[in-house]
């Protein structure tokens, strides 16, 4: 038991210690925080800056940027387990391909893509996946090929 808790400790320090080294990579200007135009270089971090400036004082602070992290590895999380919902709400389908059928989840939405037999299919694997919890919208990308 002593084993796994020093094991998860040395996990979380390891996990800070790269996310300091980010940081450290993004602040370019040396002064302690990120400006808007440091955070660019991180995509996830740049598109909600003004949500993770919780003091607004229109820089990210170390433990912004931590909490803003953490944030968007949580994001990560949910998005990889709504596409796992999705690809299974797909296998329990009779009749679909579904191991043809791509799954990409960001935020509640899914994107489907490949290639399925019948018109028919591609609608249904919509219909499915518009039904499973957690999807917002549904972008059917699923091509027909005939055979």
């Amino acid at each position: 038991m002593r084993t796994l808790a020093f094991a998860a400790s040395l996990a979380v320090a390891a996990t800070a210690c790269a996310q300091a080294a980010d940081f450290s990579a993004l602040d370019r200007n040396v002064d302690g925080y990120l400006s808007r135009l440091e955070a660019t270089a991180d995509a996830e971090i740049a598109k909600r800056f003004a949500q993770f400036d919780t003091d607004k004082d229109r820089r990210l602070s170390p433990s912004e940027y931590l909490a803003a992290r953490q944030d968007n590895e949580r994001r990560a999380l949910r998005d990889a387990e709504l596409a796992a919902r999705v690809k299974e709400a797909l296998v329990a389908v009779s009749g679909l391909p579904s191991k043809a059928i791509s799954v990409e989840a960001y935020e509640g939405r899914v994107q489907l893509s490949g290639f399925v037999p019948a018109p028919d299919m591609a609608s249904r694997a919509g219909r499915v996946v518009a039904g499973v919890s957690g999807v917002l919208i549904v972008s059917n990308n699923l091509l027909v090929k005939q055979r």
